[in-house]
């Protein structure tokens, strides 16, 4: 599996824009372009009005947040017995496309964040880029055995940063709220 999915990950952004149907690909462009960032794009796509993602004519996406996007894709990319079948029936195929590993992984989680594969197809595409941004960064060094990546420092500082912050209990959730508390009502002191 790990080696499909490694072949997955070899190629550039304009090719993952590829996998997405036209009026997505130009939307998400454009997002992609007033933003600079490919997470306040895919933000955006979650929290767009209907007349953002025609031809979905999805209601406003008000309860879903990339983070829990990013839960089931780290659950289905790290073999999570939840995807186990869907994991295999992609792997089934001699070769692993990038538009159906993206279909595959939006219908295998967009049940479990309650919305539309179609309508989160963008959030997925916009999180691999992302994924293969860092992997074309990094070096893959062949052994006997198994693999190693080499990183940059700064990489491996921002993945190990991401690690302790999320191994902290209650830290994900503490950082949630406080993204989503109001600039007017956080204190002016700190009290310590």
């Amino acid at each position: 599996m790990e080696n499909k999915l490694a072949q997955v990950f070899q190629i550039d952004s304009e090719e993952w824009l590829a996998t997405l149907p036209k009026y997505q690909q130009n939307r998400i462009k454009q997002l992609v372009d007033s933003t600079n960032s490919y997470e306040e794009a895919a933000k955006q796509w979650l929290n767009a009005m209907p007349e953002n993602t025609f031809p979905l004519g999805a209601e406003q996406a008000k309860n879903v947040f990339i983070e829990k996007v990013r839960d089931e894709i780290e659950k289905f990319l790290s073999g999570n017995e939840k995807y186990a079948d869907e994991q295999q029936r992609l792997v089934s195929s001699s070769e692993v496309l990038q538009k159906t590993f993206v279909s595959s992984v939006s219908a295998a989680i967009a049940p479990a964040i309650g919305i539309a594969a179609a309508y989160v197809m963008p959030v997925i595409v916009l999180e691999l880029m992302t994924m293969s941004k860092i992997a074309d960064r990094a070096v893959v060094i062949a052994g006997e055995t198994s693999n190693a990546a080499l990183l940059s420092e700064s990489d491996w500082t921002s993945v190990q940063e991401t690690l302790y912050l999320l191994s902290i209990p209650g830290m994900r959730e503490s950082i949630r709220e406080g993204l989503a508390t109001p600039i007017e009502e956080c204190d002016r002191e700190l009290k310590w």
